[in-house]
C-alpha cells in the first residue's frame, strides 16, 4: 500500500482530526474532507472516531496508530462517547464550539514553512470544563462557524476567527482550575478523589460545577445566564466541597438551605439550579450519586408528602410532613389529627388554633401516634364490632386478648380510653375459624356472651368460658345465622360443666379459684 510522503508526525496532544487535517494542509493545500475521500476515507467516520478509519488513516500515512488511537474520542451511541477507558456524554465536549488558545496556534505557525500544517487542535481543548490553557494560563476562547467545520474543529478552514480572536486584548494570566486538573488527569489515567473517581468523569464534572454555581453565584442564577469564565469560578468553588467526598456535600447542601419555620413547604429555591438540574422530569443521562446526597437531604429536612416524586423516586417515608398531607396519606380527619399532635407536644395551642392544615411536624416522631390514632376504637364502637357487651370486652382486655392504647401521653385525652383495633381482626378470624356456622342452636346449647349482670360470679364465669374456647380446650361452640360475634356464639353447658369439674392445665391461676 502506498504511504503519504513527505510523511506527518502525529503529536501526542492533538486529535486524530486535527492530524488528518493537517495532512490534508500539507499534501494538497487544501480542506480534510476532499483529502480524505482521495485516500479512500469517510469524514463523518473518522470524526465519529471509527477505529477502522483511524487505523486506515495512519497505515495511509505510514504512522504507528498506537498514539492516534490514544487519542481518539469515539462515538459508542445514545450520545455517549469514550475515550482510552473513560465514557461520557455529548455535552463533555464542546461539542460544534471549537475552542482554542490563540497564544498556542501563534506558536504552532512560528517557523514554519506551512503555517497551516503546523496548527493543530488540542485534545484537551475539546472537553467543556477545560477553559484554561495550562501552557499560557489564558482563558481559552470558543469560536462558532455555523458551517461544516465545526463539527470536526478544522482550525485551517477557521483562519478568520482565529485572527480576530488573537488581535483581541488578552485577558489576564490566571492558574488551571483545580476541576481542570482533575479533568486532565484523570483522562490520562491518574487517580483523584475517591468519591469523584467512583463515578463516571462527566457525572463528577457536572456535579463540582453545578455545586460550585450554587456556591459562587447563589440560588437566583441561571444555567442560562452563565459564561465560560462563570463556569471556570464554578468549578474552583465547587472543587474544596466535592473533592472531600459525599459527606461533605450533605453538610453543604444541609447549610444552603434556611431554617425551617412552621408554615408550609420550604421552596426548592434555596438550592437554585442544582435541585432544577437533579429535578428535571426525564433525565437522558443519569446525573450520578449527587442526585441521591440531595434527595435524601430533601427528606431529612423539606416536608415532603408521602408517595411524592423527589428527584425520580417516590417518597417511602418523608421526616417532615404538613398535617394536610399527613392526614391524606393516613386517612385521618385532619381537626382530630391537630389535637392528637397537640397532646403529643408536637403542636402548640396557639399552632392548632390557626386550624391551618399546612403545620409541618416531624413525622418519624408523629408516626407512632399516628398508628395509634388510625387504629383507635372507643370500646362504645367496639360493642358493636364485636357484637359484645362492655363487661366482655373489659374481660378480653384483661386476658389479654385486646389491649389499650399504649403511649404515656395518650390517657390525657380521648385515645388513652380507646381499645388498639388491631386486636379486633384476629378475634374475629378465630371466630370464623373455629365455631361453625348453624342456621339454630343446638338443643340445650346456651348463649353465654349476652348481656349479663355485672357480678363478680358472672364475670368470673364469663372470663373461664373465654379462656377455655381461646386456648382451644371447648369444641363445642358454634355460630347461630343472623347474629354477630360474640352474640352469636353458643356452648355446650355439659361441656363447660365436664371442664369445670376436671379443669384442664395451663389456665391461670384465679380461674382454678373460681372453678374449684
Amino acid at each position: 500500500m502506498s504511504t503519504l510522503f513527505p510523511q506527518m508526525p502525529f503529536v501526542d496532544d492533538e486529535t486524530p482530526l486535527s492530524w488528518a487535517a493537517r495532512q490534508a494542509a500539507l499534501h494538497t493545500g487544501g480542506r480534510v474532507a476532499p483529502f480524505l475521500t482521495d485516500i479512500g476515507l469517510s469524514l463523518p467516520d473518522v470524526a465519529r472516531g471509527e477505529d477502522g478509519s483511524v487505523r486506515r488513516l495512519c497505515e495511509k500515512a505510514g504512522y504507528d496508530p498506537t498514539p492516534v488511537l490514544n487519542n481518539n474520542i469515539r462515538a459508542i451511541g445514545g450520545g455517549r462517547y469514550q475515550l482510552r477507558r473513560l465514557e461520557f456524554a455529548k455535552e463533555f465536549t464542546t461539542g460544534a464550539c471549537t475552542r482554542i488558545c490563540p497564544v498556542c496556534l501563534m506558536e504552532d505557525r512560528d517557523g514554519w514553512r506551512y503555517p497551516q500544517a503546523a496548527i493543530r487542535h488540542r485534545l484537551i481543548w475539546r472537553f467543556n470544563s477545560v477553559r484554561t490553557c495550562p501552557v499560557h494560563g489564558v482563558s481559552l476562547r470558543d469560536l462558532r462557524s455555523g458551517k461544516s467545520e465545526s463539527k470536526t474543529h478544522e482550525l485551517q478552514a477557521m483562519s478568520t476567527l482565529i485572527g480576530a480572536e488573537q488581535l483581541r486584548t488578552p485577558c489576564g494570566v490566571r492558574t488551571v482550575s483545580p476541576l481542570q486538573t482533575y479533568t486532565v488527569g484523570r483522562l490520562e489515567g491518574q487517580i483523584g478523589p475517591a468519591w469523584l473517581d467512583g463515578q463516571n468523569i462527566d457525572q463528577a464534572v457536572r456535579a463540582t460545577e453545578m455545586i460550585g454555581a450554587l456556591a459562587a453565584f447563589g440560588p437566583d442564577k441561571k444555567a442560562s445566564e452563565m459564561t465560560s469564565d462563570m463556569w471556570d469560578a464554578a468549578g474552583r468553588a465547587g472543587w474544596p466541597i466535592v473533592s472531600l467526598g459525599a459527606n461533605e456535600v450533605r453538610d453543604y447542601l444541609l447549610s444552603c438551605l434556611r431554617p425551617m419555620h412552621n408554615d408550609g413547604v420550604r421552596p426548592m429555591r434555596d438550592l437554585g439550579m442544582l435541585y432544577t438540574w437533579l429535578s428535571a422530569g426525564r433525565h437522558s443521562k443519569d446525573p450520578g450519586p449527587v442526585r441521591e446526597v440531595l434527595r435524601e437531604v430533601l427528606i431529612e429536612t423539606t416536608p415532603l408528602r408521602k408517595g411524592q416524586m423527589l428527584l425520580g423516586r417516590p417518597v417511602a417515608a418523608p421526616r417532615f410532613c404538613s398535617v394536610a398531607s399527613i392526614a391524606l396519606a393516613e386517612g385521618l380527619d385532619s381537626r382530630r389529627l391537630r389535637d392528637t399532635l397537640k397532646v403529643a407536644g408536637l403542636l402548640t395551642q396557639h399552632e392548632v388554633d390557626q386550624k391551618s392544615n399546612r403545620l409541618v411536624v416531624d413525622y418519624t416522631v408523629a408516626q407512632d401516634l399516628i398508628d395509634i390514632v388510625k387504629h383507635a376504637i372507643p370500646i362504645t364502637r367496639l360493642q358493636d364490632v364485636l357484637g359484645a357487651s362492655r363487661l366482655l370486652i373489659e374481660i378480653l382486655l384483661e386476658i389479654g386478648q385486646l389491649s389499650r392504647t399504649q403511649v404515656p401521653y395518650a390517657l390525657k385525652c380521648k385515645i388513652g380510653k380507646a381499645v388498639d383495633g388491631r386486636g379486633v381482626k384476629p378475634i374475629l378470624a378465630f371466630l370464623d375459624a373455629n365455631c361453625p356456622t348453624v342456621d339454630e342452636a343446638p338443643e340445650g346449647y346456651v348463649h353465654p356472651f349476652r348481656k349479663t349482670g355485672d357480678t363478680e360470679k358472672s364475670r368470673a364465669r364469663l372470663k373461664i368460658i373465654l379462656e377455655l374456647m381461646f386456648l382451644g380446650h371447648l369444641k363445642q361452640v358454634f355460630r347461630v345465622t343472623g347474629e354477630h360475634g360474640f352474640a352469636a356464639l353458643v356452648v355446650d353447658p355439659n361441656e363447660m360443666q365436664s371442664f369445670i369439674e376436671s379443669p384442664p392445665p395451663g389456665l391461670p391461676q384465679d380461674s382454678y379459684f373460681f372453678m374449684g
